[in-house]
């Protein structure tokens, strides 16, 4: 029987040389972009363009859901409790902290996991499976001009966008909650404006980079790692859907340590 001990090292080991060839990928793609031809730019921003309308465009309707769903209960449940004890100032801090600054971001990242990552995954490894990574390798243009990079670039616009999105959807969701128990708009926007700092707008945009850089990241090289069997598709969508949750989670952690 092995050493629970040893077992463990060596899963810390193998993640650990995971986390080194994905950081190996992403430097690679990075480099791969400076290489880019004219035609191979107006290729790419096509991709790109097709990506951020799946990702973003497609995926407002659930992130205005999302957003208006979770500030309307959570700043109504709010103004009530801290209406009891006098403490309504702190439902700014409640709709910037908790909503704006944590939530939001986690919540967009995950619904973008959910939709768009897992798809970016299925569609590299059933490319790489039918041969069509190798039909571009053939053709002296390497894959990750084409297929890596466009998906990188949109995954953090579209994360961006939406988290921006969710952020206005929450904002005015929680105007309408605390309006519809009884606090008046002029104080809500009051309360919500005092509590809000540079240091927040900023957080917020770092989150979204690091999450979108993650979303197009991660899923792509899972979605390539695949050899030439079909089978190898749903494992490589679910180690990639996994390991961008546990990414974004780890991520979002680190910003709170460092912010």
């Amino acid at each position: 029987m092995s050493n629970p001990i040893t077992q463990l090292g060596r899963a810390t080991a193998r993640r650990l040389s995971q986390l080194g060839a994905l950081a190996r990928f992403g430097f690679g793609a990075a480099r791969a972009s400076l290489a880019l031809t004219r035609a191979g730019r107006a290729v790419a921003l096509r991709v790109t363009l097709n990506q951020i309308r799946f990702t973003a465009v497609h995926a407002i309707g659930l992130v205005v859901l999302l957003s208006g769903i979770l500030s309307f209960l959570v700043i109504s449940q709010a103004v009530r409790e801290l209406g009891q004890i006098g403490a309504t100032d702190l439902i700014g801090t409640l709709m910037v902290v908790a909503i704006v600054r944590e939530l939001g971001p986690l919540i967009t990242a995950l619904a973008i996991v959910g939709r768009s990552g897992t798809a970016i995954a299925a569609e590299l490894a059933t490319n790489k499976v039918m041969g069509e990574v190798r039909a571009l390798e053939a053709m002296g243009i390497d894959p990750r001009q084409y297929l890596v990079l466009p998906r990188f670039i949109g995954a953090v616009a579209s994360v961006f966008t939406l988290l921006v999105v969710f952020d206005i959807v929450a904002l005015v969701a929680g105007f309408a909650a605390a309006a519809a128990n009884g606090m008046t708009g002029n104080r809500y926007s009051e309360i919500v404006l005092q509590s809000l700092s540079a240091q927040d707008v900023w957080l917020t945009v770092g989150k979204a980079i690091a999450f979108g850089s993650i979303i197009g990241m991660v899923p792509s090289y899972f979605g390539l790692s695949v050899r030439r069997a079909p089978t190898e598709v749903p494992i490589a969508v679910s180690r990639a859907t996994v390991t961008s949750i546990v990414g974004v989670f780890l991520t979002s952690a680190l910003f709170v340590v460092i912010g």
